[in-house]
């Protein structure tokens, strides 16, 4: 059976994550792992009193939070410690079946996201997992729709194979966005090409496919997620020989994991 790890700070901007973790664990019927990572302290001594300590903590969030759907049987709690909140998550999901990891949008505080970023866009960068970014104010409902912002590359027809699984799943739709700074004809045509290598390999009838014309693409994919609200949004981690480029890719999935009003799941690049 494949696991979710919900992995939480306590924080405020954590509560609709753990929403969005217990309402896909249930609909997925995945295993639900909330997961908690404190700091040892400059010595680095572990202590079992602390560790219960964060343990009941975990628990009492839970409950706090999830209220009369909170399910002792459906959660288990783990409390972790460690100095690095991200290397922590990545080394005790390592030799699990993890369908992904589902974390707040934004960290607690606004000067170290801008010194350091956060623990979620750190993540995003280095889990070989997939990442589920949640708003923090967003409110869980069934997924219906996904929409998956694609830049029509071979690639992209590999994230779509590992898209469909889940979207089978949750009985939901997907939208391939494209967005073009070239002209009508050259993206119709790239567009024709895609088409055709997804029909190839792929047999999934509810594909949509949508493009908009723009130099703007951060912006005009923001505009697009704001004004259609999918329940999800997939912008995967491509992998690229110029670093510069795929710097910029990852750049821009951690900046739109701050602004989009939609969960935004990011797929690891493929090695």
């Amino acid at each position: 059976m494949k696991k979710i790890i919900y992995a939480t700070d306590f924080s405020e901007n954590s509560v609709a994550a753990l929403q969005s973790a217990a309402g896909l664990a249930k609909t997925l019927g995945d295993d639900l792992i909330a997961l908690h990572v404190y700091t040892t302290g400059s010595n680095g001594v572990k202590n079992a009193g602390i560790l219960k300590q964060h343990q009941k903590e975990l628990i009492d969030f839970c409950q706090e939070h999830l209220g009369e759907k909170y399910d002792p049987h459906m959660i288990s709690p783990a409390a972790i410690s460690g100095n690095g909140v991200a290397e922590e998550i990545l080394k005790f999901s390592k030799d699990l079946n993890v369908r992904m990891v589902i974390m707040g949008a934004c960290g607690a505080s606004k000067l170290k996201d801008r010194i350091l970023g956060t623990t979620t866009g750190e993540m995003i960068g280095r889990s070989s997992i997939p990442v589920l970014a949640v708003p923090p104010v967003f409110e869980f409902k069934h997924p219906q729709k996904i929409l998956f912002s694609s830049t029509y590359d071979d690639q992209d027809v590999i994230f779509l194979k590992e898209l469909i699984p889940l979207a089978k799943l949750l009985k939901a739709k997907i939208e391939v966005l494209h967005i073009s700074h070239k002209q009508e004809t050259e993206a119709l045509e790239n567009l024709d090409k895609f088409k055709e290598k997804v029909c190839e390999q792929i047999s999934f009838e509810d594909i949509s496919y949508r493009m908009l014309y723009s130099s703007e693409v951060f912006e005009t994919l923001k505009e697009a997620i704001g004004k259609e609200r999918p329940d999800i949004v997939l912008m995967p981690d491509r992998k690229n020989s110029n670093f510069l480029k795929r710097g910029l890719t990852r750049d821009m999935i951690k900046k739109m994991q701050y602004c989009s009003p939609s969960p935004l799941l990011s797929f690891p690049a493929m090695p």
